[in-house]
């Protein structure tokens, strides 16, 4: 199984075919790559199996099939698809990607790619003067951008990209007692493991503690500003009952609801 290569350090020999499938949903082949590949979906799915391994082709992943791999490969669910085809003088590919390998770029429907895809195409299919230099800078532009995204989708600030979504929707609707991870990350569109991961590397805690955070915070705000209840305060902010509010509320600042309310208030 191969991961991470760089395709950035390709070095192109040779371009051997741009083309646009439309594969119906059921659509199977089994072949042995007779060049190195892009597949770049704009819509549908494909599933490639390459060994006990498989990887997904959609329009928020695109992949890298190296020369010389066998694989065969079936359509999950019909769609537009980009494929590129073309030889590389690298070593380096040689040495990581031995016996050939599939790499899988997170590119989450980058607009950018499937427009460089869209214009390499073109330029391809024109075959006007010097088609075939243009071509050349086309695929490394659009090479360029797919590494590029991958790369910052796998940053800090791109993971917070792909939660974000849920973040804000989590800061909007504190009060209700269903915010559980598995929606959140069904919303985000990943997976929970991943999505409870990303949580961690950005806010350094998992989604629950966040909410319980935030909740407390605005609990906070409604003790020190309005005359309402503990009672009151724990079901406007989304807690079940006064007694898990209350144990939550301490193991966080160190005060009851009630002794947070004297003391603070008294300062102000």
């Amino acid at each position: 199984m191969v991961k991470n290569f760089d395709i950035s350090t390709l070095i192109l020999y040779s371009l051997s075919d741009v083309r646009r499938t439309s594969h119906k949903t059921g659509a199977q082949t089994e072949t042995v790559a007779p060049h190195c590949a892009l597949v770049i979906r704009k819509s549908g799915r494909s599933t490639y199996k390459v060994g006990k391994h498989e990887y997904s082709a959609t329009a928020e992943k695109v992949l890298f099939i190296a020369k010389g791999t066998p694989y065969s490969m079936t359509v999950d669910k019909a769609g537009e698809c980009t494929v590129v085809e073309f030889d590389v003088a690298d070593s380096q590919l040689e040495r990581e990607l031995e016996g050939g390998g599939i790499c899988e770029y997170v590119t989450t429907g980058d607009k950018n790619i499937q427009k460089q895809a869209k214009s390499l195409l073109q330029y391809f299919g024109l075959r006007g003067p010097a088609y075939f230099s243009k071509c050349f800078s086309e695929l490394y532009n659009l090479i360029t951008q797919i590494s590029t995204v991958h790369a910052y989708n796998h940053s800090l600030a791109g993971k917070y990209g792909l939660i974000h979504a849920s973040v804000k929707y989590i800061e909007a609707n504190f009060a209700r007692q269903d915010l559980y991870t598995p929606m959140l990350a069904e919303m985000s569109g990943i997976g929970e493991t991943y999505y409870r991961n990303i949580f961690l590397a950005v806010f350094n805690m998992p989604p629950a503690r966040y909410i319980q955070l935030y909740r407390v915070e605005k609990a906070k705000e409604l003790l020190l500003n309005t005359g309402a209840s503990v009672e009151e305060i724990a079901v406007a902010v989304g807690f079940a009952n006064a007694s898990y509010f209350c144990k939550v509320f301490k193991s966080l600042t160190d005060m009851t609801p009630s002794e947070f309310a004297h003391k603070c208030g008294s300062l102000g």
